[in-house]
């Protein structure tokens, strides 16, 4: 289901090619956890939804693995694996370098500040 949620966010308005494999295998476990067909259906229509809640916030992950995946034709799980530790990492990296700077900028106007009162106050008691 995170496949055919992964395309339907990739292709946008487009409607993607029905993954036919993909349901047969859906449909063959359902019963697992489903007695009628009408909770078969329900259950696939609530395991898309969370399929494509759970991508929601890897678009840019989804992209990347897409991107490689036209140009190698395929991945095995150690590659995919690898690409989205990498992913990661690059995220985390980016969000410590902004809150650094957000620091640094933080820093630079406590100074601004410290000075801007320390002048005030000599030019308060030059005046007394």
């Amino acid at each position: 289901m995170a496949g055919r949620a992964a395309e339907a966010k990739l292709l946008g308005d487009s409607e993607p090619e029905p993954p036919v494999d993909d349901l047969r295998k859906a449909r063959e476990l359902a019963p697992l956890s489903c007695k009628s067909e009408e909770a078969i259906e329900t259950f696939i229509a609530h395991c898309d939804v969370a399929a494509r809640d759970l991508l929601m916030f890897y678009g840019d992950v989804v992209m990347v693995l897409s991107i490689v995946l036209r140009i190698r034709r395929t991945l095995d799980d150690a590659e995919i694996d690898r690409i989205i530790s990498d992913m990661e990492a690059k995220k985390v990296l980016a969000a410590e370098r902004r809150r650094r700077t957000e620091g640094r900028r933080c820093e630079f106007a406590s100074e601004r500040f410290r000075a801007e009162c320390n002048h005030t106050n000599v030019a308060a008691s030059a005046t007394f």
